[in-house]
């Protein structure tokens, strides 16, 4: 027999319409990963590899774009 165990409707809408002071219309448009993560389901965020860490680091290195500070021009200097 399938296990048909009651949502707990009344609590989710309280604590997305009183705690976290969502309107009826935001309430009701929430997919269900959002009502999922609002609602702290999730015992923790999932944890990056070091590889993955290092993967990013690639694609977004920190020099890029920033000036350097030895050869930055005073913009009062003129």
């Amino acid at each position: 027999m399938p296990d048909r165990t009651f949502f707990p409707w009344a609590s989710v809408i309280r604590f997305g319409l009183g705690h976290l002071r969502l309107t009826p219309d935001a309430f009701w448009r929430l997919s269900l990963p959002e009502l999922h993560a609002l609602l702290g389901a999730s015992p923790r965020p999932a944890t990056s590899t070091r590889q993955e860490l290092e993967e990013l680091m690639a694609l977004f290195p920190d020099s890029i774009g920033k000036p350097d500070v030895a050869t930055a021009k005073d913009p009062d200097d003129g």
